[in-house]
């Protein structure tokens, strides 16, 4: 019965072992010691019967893994996390959402349409509203002058796709073309 009970108490040992790993700087002797505790408690667990063993042995799979993911998952938020990431006091691990030069995210363009500056082979240059924008294609090369329309930001990329003939007849039959507006408000100007 010792042996059962010494096996749980160095189970008991490894996890404490590891929450301190984890929260202090002690570049990894603390670790060390953790497996040395895991090793002794499967050991100590097969001196006391082969039952014992191959339950503690089953019972580490399957708590260690789960145990060290809520680990890593807080550790961020630990003095020791905060000062190896060079965090302040509130500030998160997110990265701040990319934008454009003129400052709109990038994910407030998704839908918006332009025009492709360069040829998209499959990246390249487009403008949205004015803007000049770094593009990639989804799928086929884009030729240059083709309007497009953004499709989704991936990890910080503007994909696009060229407008379909179809689209771009809805789009004209909805929308004056630039020409004919600058003829609409020059016809309503009264030069006399």
């Amino acid at each position: 019965m010792n042996n059962l009970i010494y096996s749980l108490l160095a189970l008991l040992i490894f996890y404490i072992l590891l929450v301190g790993e984890f929260l202090l700087p002690t570049g990894g002797l603390l670790g060390v010691m953790a497996v040395a505790a895991l090793t002794s408690a499967v050991v100590l667990a097969f001196k006391f019967s082969m039952a014992a063993g191959i339950s503690v042995s089953i019972f580490i799979a399957i708590s260690s893994p789960f145990f060290i993911m809520f680990l890593i998952r807080i550790w961020p938020n630990t003095p020791v996390g905060r000062r190896m990431l060079n965090l302040k006091r509130g500030q998160t691990t997110q990265p701040p959402c990319r934008t454009t030069s003129s400052g709109t995210p990038l994910d407030e363009l998704t839908g918006q349409r332009g025009i492709a500056k360069t040829n998209l082979l499959p990246s390249g240059l487009v403008t949205i509203k004015g803007e000049k924008i770094d593009a990639v294609s989804t799928g086929m090369p884009i030729d240059a002058g083709s309007q497009i329309i953004v499709v989704k930001i991936d990890t910080g990329h503007v994909q696009v796709r060229e407008l379909s003939k179809d689209e771009l007849e809805v789009n004209d039959a909805s929308e004056p073309s630039p020409t004919k507006l600058l003829e609409d408000s020059l016809d309503s100007f009264d030069f006399e």
